[in-house]
Parts: C-alpha cells; structure tokens; sequence
C-alpha cells in the first residue's frame, strides 16, 4: 500500500508539472547523450589502455618523408631492416606492413575481403601479446622459410569461422592460396594506420603474393615497425638515433632519392602514433559539446529558478511545520538526484545504442572505434556529472531561501506578492547563455563551411554515368596468359548491352592508395615523385578533360620510345624550373632511361577531402603487359547500374582463376575523399542547431516567466492608460540590452581568440567576418523573435483581468 501510495503521489507531481518534467528530462538525455559520447571518445583516445603488455613501453619506429614542407608517413623496408641491425638503443624491434593486395576468404561461400597483416616472426613478443588458441609466429615463420602460417584475431575466428575450438592445424584459403592456422590472437590489436587491425588476419612476413619484401626498395606508409627500448634509453635518445640511421640507409641504398625528398626516421609513443591529428579533432568535439552543455545548463537553472519561486509556498509549508533547511535540502536533493538519475540512464542507453552509428560513419576518422564502449571510468564520470547536476540544482532552488521569504510567502495571496524572479538575474541568464550560444555557432559555423566548401570542392571531372573496375589476375600461370584474359575482359565488358564505352588503365583515377615514383628532366635530374598512368586513345575524353597539345594515338601504344603527356601540376613546375613551355621537352620515367617528349598536357583533376592526391600525373600509352591487376573506365547507359554479383559471374565464366577487387561508380569512389570532411560540417551543423534551439527556447521560457510574473504591474500601467504598442515597445528595449551586451562580449571573446590564432600559424584559421557579421544579426533577431512571441501573447490575454483578480 505504502509504495501505490507513493507512485500514486510521484505521478501526481508529474502531472501537476508534466511541461517542467518532460523538458528537463528530454534537454538533459539530448545533451548527455552527446556529453557521453564525447567524453568516450576522449577516454579511447587519451586514457583506455592498448591491449599489450606494458604499453606504455611500446614505441612506433618507422620513417618520414618531407616532400616541399608537405609531411607523411612513409617508410622504407630495407631501412628499417638496417635500422633494426645497427641500433644500439633499441632492444627489441619487429618490422610489419600491409600492402595493396586484396585478400579474400574463398574457402567462405560469401568470399568476404579480410584485412592481411604481414608481421616478423617475433611481433607478437614484441607487442607482448598472447595465444587465446594454439601459438603465435616463432621462429618457424622467420623470413625466408616461406612458412604458410596464418593466425587469426578473435573477430575473424568468431565471424568466418564460428568461434570453432579446433580452428587450430585446419587449412583456410586466402585467394588462390591456402595457409595453416596456427593460433588466434587473444587482444583485439591496435596499430597506427590500420583501423581493422583488430580483425585482421596475420601471416609472415615474406608470404605477400605480389612483392618480395627482401628486395622491395620502395616507400610505403603500409610498412612500419614496433620497438621496445633498452633500459635507460629516453625516447628522445631513441628518435634522434633512428632519425640519423634510416637517413644515412637512404643515403646509402639511393643517394638520388634524398635530392627529391627528405627522409628520416622516429621513434614514437605507439598511443601518440595511433593518436595522430584524431586527438586534436576530439579536442575540438569536446570543448564544442562542454559549451552546449553549459548552455543547457544555464537554461535549465533558469527553469529551476522558476520553480524555486513555485515551490517556496510548499517549502514554507514545511518550514511552519518546523523542517529545518538541511531537511528541505535533502527533499529537494532526492527530487533532483531522482530525476536526474533517470534522465542518466536514458542518455547512457542512447550513447551505447549511438556507438554503432559513430563506427559507421567515423571509423576511418577516429582511432581505436572497435573499442569504444561504456566501461568503469565511463560509469564514474557519468555519476560524478550527474551528481553535480543535481547538487546545482538543489543549490539554485534553496538558494534564496530565508526565513523573512518563507513567512513573506505564508502571508501572501499568491496573487502579485511573495518572492519572484529578479528581473537582473533573468537577464544574467539570457545573457550568458546568448554569449555561449554565441561562441558554439561563430565556431561551428566556420567549421562547417570550411569543411562544406572542401567536400565540395569541384574535382575537374565529369564522372556521370561513369563506372571504375578492377580485375586482379594475379593466380595466372605468366604475364602472356594476363595480357590474353585482359584482352578478352575487354571484349567481354564491351558487349555487356548497359555499357556505351570502355577504356583500360593501370588504375583508378581516385586510387584507394598512391602510388609515385621518380621523374627527370632531360639533364637527369629528378624534378619530381608523380602518379605514372598507364592509359589508352580516348582515355581523357571519358572524364570531359581538356587537353593542349596532342592526345594520344593507335599508333603511340606498343611504342619503343612512346611520348609523354602530363597534368597541368607538372607542366607548370617544368616550366617553373626551365623557363620554357613544357611541351616538347623531355622527361624520364618508370626508371629505363629513356628521354620521352612531352606531347600534350592534360588538366588537373582535384580531390576535394584530401589534397595529398593533387600531385604531379605522367600519362604514357599502353596496354596491359601482364600486370597482376588492372582497371577498366567504363561509360554506362544513362540509368543503368552494374552489380558485384555480375561482374564476377562474368570474369569466372572467362576463367575461375579472375578475381573482381572493385566496382563503384566514379563519384562514389572520389566521395570517398570528402567523407570525414562531411562528416565534420554534419557534426557542427548539428551543434549549431542544438546550441541556436537550446538558446532560444531558454530565452522564450523566461520571458515567458518574467511576463508572467509581472501580469499584475502590466495591468496596472495598461489601467493607467498605456497602449499596448507602448507596452511592447518598453519590455522589448530592456529585453534588448541584456541581448546586446551579450552578443558584444561574444564577439568581443571570438575576436580575442581570433587574434591569438593569427600568432600561432599551426591553427590555420582566418575569420571569415561577412559571417560573423551575419551570425549576429542573424541570432540578435532569432533572441529578439523569442521575446516578443510570449510578451505579445500575454499583453493580448489583457493583463487588466489580473488587475482585477487581485
């Protein structure tokens, strides 16, 4: 009975105050919600552990190329090798890289792509890391044994394989080829570059099917290592140690190299590595989400203000009847800590429920999203905000609390009399929460058109109705046998009846990796590191690129001393350096030798989302000489679609042993490039949004409050003989200077912030002030709107009738 008796009284406060409860509940999920998810975000990437043995102690060695001021990660095999020879700081070090081969289970019916790690033999000491099944590599899969092991990690066990306990000596097949499983990891691994890491597939590390690692002599950011050092050693010792070496073996291995770049090694915290610029990215998210959540809070002080005023009646009730403050508090401390405890739970269940949206759409954005989840710190955190909420809360309501006001508020009719909202804590709360408001959109919306313009940015290209395919040949026997299949897919696809054109080309104009290599001037000099396409007549005019000059012809393939054509990138950096046109001057490339004319230069192609792509292209005509995979540019019929299921039905009635690696349209694959930039305009609309709606209804529910309050001074005025125009006029100019003020030391913050960032040029951010100009006219109106709807409505209701009330 005792407990329907209290439901029954929970549920009649709720519905005595249903608008107060469901507003505080739904603002306080919404903004939790997104506090949590961030907050989680933060803890994966500053505090969650790496799943290895005193990771801490763990280091990323690997190289770095300096190409025109332009940074990336890239490393040489064979200078790390040396690297690990000639260290006299590193006490353990292990080589491991992943290369473009496209790796398929075909032992699986649905042929699923997997990820494939190659790592040394004792990687996995080095990560310390251990067997959940079976062993891990030893020196059995030492490179040059040619060991066919595989180990697996759990997510690959468990999906492909059902989490069988005798995986362990069984036989799985990886493309044409078939391995023997000797374990499964037990962590879910963690490496910088390789967010699939954690459900990779491992095997040794000279068993790729496409290069031989011990002589591979070219830069890749696929190739990297994982150090330990000897007792003593710092890590600045370390780095400065693998900067010299991998810089002399470079030296050493191809002197030319270093005229074109700058190479060096380091040796870095592995977190601080899979951190990379994703730390500064969740940075800004939280200091974003901190702002919306102070301007929640702001908004709903003011409403527990409001009802602090409500409640002092019962409060005084209570008082009367001899209830000390300290008793009240905790009364109120419960109603709060309650209520905010169940708004807790629903956000919490909304971020655990949100973590499969985040890994969908920020996977390749954000480091370590297998892992996230709401662990013990998470649930620490959470208490701790929620707690504080509630103690705020509490203090605000009682804050105001004395004895004169309790008595004050027995004596009153209710009507006119007892305590009210001071009129300059009202504005205060507009105020600040006008300013922060302020802040959260001046920054979100430079962040969105900066990432917008970007993702947007015009790639140079007509791609409609064009779709890229490539074919990996590489199980036939020899290059003849590759040069004969390529020659039948092409006939294959021309005939397909939705196919109007189709050209061959050595890859895909929006490649998934980039690939460069040297090119020289008529004096050997090497001018550059460019894109070298192999490409077919005709080629160019499937994009609607405009060419000077000449374009290829028939007769230019299969051509000895075939000519050249370049991007307009590279024709002005030859002319930058010669003072001459560049067509009809020559170059060297692919390393023969050979000087090649320049016939025509063709326009740049943009990559809106990464402009590390935008570099220098050399285009020279050719067919496919055997190469182990190879693309196809095809036009389709306006309308029409191609499917994975039919293309690889169509290659395996050629020959089983075809393989289709990709199939997308032409403008998906370059919407690959803009998505994180997407992603960033989608996250600070979103912001904004919440920040612009979150202020605004704050801002209408007290002026609403304060009209309300004040119905009885505005009856008097109106019996006085003041118009209602004169009403309006008067409330909204004093509503307007809390709004002013507000949007001035906002902008005065913003433009403070803006000119420490003009000091610091690693920021890279320019003001855009037609913008900010546009901002606040824009939220300055929005804040006014919000004024003058509930004070309009309750000068209509004829303030006179409480007048007479009283």
């Amino acid at each position: 009975m005792n407990g329907r008796l209290i439901w029954s009284m929970l549920w009649r406060n709720f519905l005595q105050a249903r608008q107060y409860y469901l507003t505080v509940v739904v603002s306080l999920v919404f903004t939790l919600t997104l506090l949590f998810s961030v907050l989680s975000l933060v803890n994966i990437t500053y505090f969650a552990p790496l799943p290895y043995q005193n990771d801490r102690e763990l280091y990323y060695v690997g190289g770095e190329l300096n190409y025109q001021g332009a940074l990336e990660h890239s490393s040489n095999v064979q200078t790390l090798f040396d690297l690990k020879e000639k260290s006299q700081l590193l006490q353990q070090m292990a080589v491991y890289f992943s290369f473009q081969t496209e790796y398929k289970l075909l032992d699986q019916p649905t042929r699923p792509r997997v990820p494939v790690l190659f790592g040394a033999h004792d990687i996995f000491e080095v990560m310390g890391v251990e067997p959940l099944l079976g062993r891990l590599f030893n020196e059995q899969e030492q490179m040059g044994n040619k060991q066919p092991s595989v180990v697996l990690s759990q997510a690959v066990w468990q999906q492909h394989y059902g989490a069988r306990p005798d995986i362990v000596g069984q036989s799985i097949q990886l493309n044409q080829r078939q391995f023997t499983v000797i374990g499964v990891v037990k962590q879910a691994l963690e490496l910088p570059g390789f967010t699939d890491a954690h459900e990779a597939i491992w095997l040794p590390l000279d068993m790729d099917e496409r290069i031989d690692i011990r002589g591979f002599g070219g830069y890749s950011s696929g190739f990297a290592a994982l150090g330990r050092l000897k007792p003593g050693v710092s890590q600045q010792q370390a780095n400065a140690e693998a900067y010299q070496l991998l810089k002399q073996a470079s030296i050493e291995r191809d002197p030319d190299f270093q005229h074109m770049f700058d190479y060096y090694g380091k040796v870095v915290p592995l977190r601080q590595q899979i951190q990379g610029d994703s730390g500064r990215l969740v940075l800004m998210l939280l200091a974003g989400v901190s702002l919306l959540t102070l301007i929640a809070l702001v908004n709903l002080s003011s409403m527990q203000l409001a009802r602090a005023v409500k409640r002092l009646q019962p409060l005084a009730v209570c008082y009367a009847f001899g209830a000390s403050k300290k008793q009240m508090f905790l009364q109120v401390f419960r109603h709060n800590a309650a209520l905010l405890a169940g708004s807790g739970l629903l956000a919490l269940l909304l971020t655990w429920l949100g973590f499969g949206v985040i890994a969908q759409v920020a996977a390749d954005q954000l480091p370590r999203i297998s892992v996230l989840r709401i662990d013990g710190l998470m649930l620490l955190l959470t208490t701790l905000v929620l707690l504080v909420i509630a103690l705020l809360f509490s203090w605000i309501e009682l804050s105001g609390v004395r004895e004169q006001q309790l008595m004050a508020s027995l004596q009153s009719s209710g009507k006119g009399a007892g305590k009210q909202l001071k009129q300059g804590v009202a504005h205060t709360l507009i105020g600040v929460q006008l300013m922060l408001s302020l802040l959260v959109l001046l920054a979100t919306a430079h962040v969105f058109v900066a990432a917008w313009t970007e993702a947007n940015r015009p790639t140079g290209i007509d791609s409609t109705d064009l779709w890229a395919l490539t074919v990996n040949y590489s199980d036939l026997d020899n290059r003849e046998q590759r040069q004969n299949q390529h020659r039948a897919v092409l006939q294959s696809l021309t005939a397909l009846p939705q196919v109007q054109q189709v050209t061959a080309v050595s890859e895909p104009r929006a490649p998934r990796v980039r690939n460069q290599d040297a090119v020289s001037n008529s004096q050997g000099e090497v001018i550059t590191s460019a894109r070298q396409i192999a490409v077919l007549p005709g080629y160019f005019q499937f994009y609607g690129l405009e060419l000077s000059g000449q374009d290829f012809t028939a007769e230019h393939v299969g051509l000895e001393h075939y000519p050249l054509m370049i991007n307009q990138r590279l024709a002005d950096r030859i002319a930058r350096l010669s003072g001459k046109t560049a067509v009809g001057q020559t170059l060297t490339h692919n390393d023969d030798g050979i000087q090649r004319s320049i016939i025509g230069v063709v326009a740049n192609t943009n990559f809106p989302g990464d402009q590390g792509y935008e570099v220098d292209e050399v285009y020279y005509p050719a067919e496919n000489s055997g190469w182990r995979d190879y693309s196809y540019l095809l036009k389709l019929m306006p309308g029409a679609t191609l499917t994975d299921t039919a293309l690889l039905e169509l290659l395996r009635q050629q020959d089983p042993r075809l393989d289709l690696i990709e199939l997308t349209t032409v403008a998906a694959a370059f919407d690959r490039f803009s998505l994180s930039h997407r992603l960033a305009a989608a996250l600070a609309a979103t912001l904004a949004l919440m920040s612009l709606l979150t202020v605004l209804a704050g801002i209408a529910g007290i002026v609403s409050y304060l009209v309300q309050a004040r119905r009885y001074q505005l009856g008097v005025e109106m019996a006085m003989g003041a118009s209602l125009k004169q009403l309006l006029k008067d409330n909204l100019v004093k509503l307007a200077q809390p709004i002013a003020a507000a949007l001035l030391l906002g902008f005065s913050c913003f433009f403070f912030l803006a000119g420490i960032s003009r000091t610091q040029p690693e920021l890279m951010f320019q003001a855009n002030w037609t913008l900010v100009a546009a901002l606040l006219a824009l939220l300055a109106l929005a804040a006014l709107l919000c004024s003058l709807v509930p004070l309009r409505r309750v000068l209509l209701t004829d303030p006179v009738k409480a007048l007479r009330n009283e």
